[in-house]
């Protein structure tokens, strides 16, 4: 309902400040993405038509949960001819303000998808819920998927764009061409690992995990400020020194504050995962995971 309110009074706020002009008009060149990873394959797909792509989501996050859009953002949306969104409920706090129809493209559109791990982490007000069954939306975690998502924009946006869907076909093969290079890259350089589990203290890790033959062992999501149980610490120790797995995980944007009072308990060293929603282009993050993959687990 907050978000609901917020968003129906940036309408407003937007319609009040054009009240001494005309009604901005979509620009017909204009596509908007909604994240960093949906932004790049766009990119990618458009190279060489002369579209322009807005990145709605600029800045680096861990989550987008409790985000709350600016009139900035909001500006980007009402101009654009089709607005690209990751989907399977990643922007659901912007969902007042989509567009309806072929203009909304959604990149998860047919791919398989895995349950989110359950969480309920809301302490002191903090935290979010994630109930079984409930799809995990970090598909471009894996590289595979990623692929499927950049050829639901291709096919998206040739809709909208017909003079351009050969090369919009065409880019996407070649980035998908990329994207299994980068899969089977991956797969030699996890090979040789002692150990194939992850512990994460960020629970958007699964795609990843699926698609390089590794475990999620535990996954933890604790917002800034917030306190774990103390049960679930106590059970991620255990877990770790039962089946010695030598390393925990945190993410890039996010706090690793319950990571490290895990590892000192356990001896376990700490290492920094990247969703991918900050500042490294895509394949150089997925490569940073994999090195560090490879350098906490071997």
């Amino acid at each position: 309902m907050y978000r609901r309110i917020l968003a129906l009074a940036l309408l407003l706020a937007l319609a009040l400040t054009g009240c001494a002009q005309a009604p901005a008009s979509v620009d017909e060149t204009c596509v908007a993405a909604t994240t960093y990873p949906v932004w790049q394959f766009t990119c990618a797909v458009t190279e060489g038509t002369g579209l322009r792509v807005e990145r709605v989501i600029s800045e680096p996050v861990s989550c987008v949960h409790d985000y709350a859009l600016s009139v900035e953002q909001m500006k980007i949306l009402s101009r654009s001819r089709a607005v690209v969104i990751s989907g399977l409920g990643l922007e659901d706090f912007m969902a007042d303000v989509l567009p309806d129809g072929e203009r909304c493209i959604d990149a998860s559109a047919g791919i398989e998808t895995l349950s989110a791990e359950a969480h309920d982490h809301d302490h002191d007000g903090h935290g979010h819920d994630h109930e079984h069954g409930e799809a995990d939306p970090h598909l471009w975690l894996d590289p595979a998927r990623a692929g499927q998502m950049v050829r639901n924009i291709a096919a998206g946006l040739s809709g909208l764009y017909p003079a351009y869907a050969e090369t919009f076909s065409r880019n996407a093969e070649a980035y998908c061409a990329e994207l299994d290079k980068l899969l089977e890259d991956g797969h030699a350089a996890l090979s040789g690992l002692s150990c194939r589990e992850l512990v994460t203290f960020h629970d958007g890790f699964g795609y990843f995990a699926d698609a390089f033959g590794l475990g999620i062992a535990a996954a933890m999501e604790v917002e800034a400020g917030s306190e774990p149980p103390a049960r679930e610490l106590e059970e991620i120790v255990e877990l770790l020194r039962a089946r010695g797995i030598p390393a925990v995980f945190c993410e890039a944007s996010g706090d690793d504050a319950v990571a490290r009072l895990v590892a000192n308990e356990t001896g376990a060293g700490v290492f920094t995962l990247d969703l991918g929603m900050g500042a490294r282009d895509y394949f150089e993050t997925l490569r940073h995971d994999l090195e560090t993959v490879k350098e906490a687990l071997s």
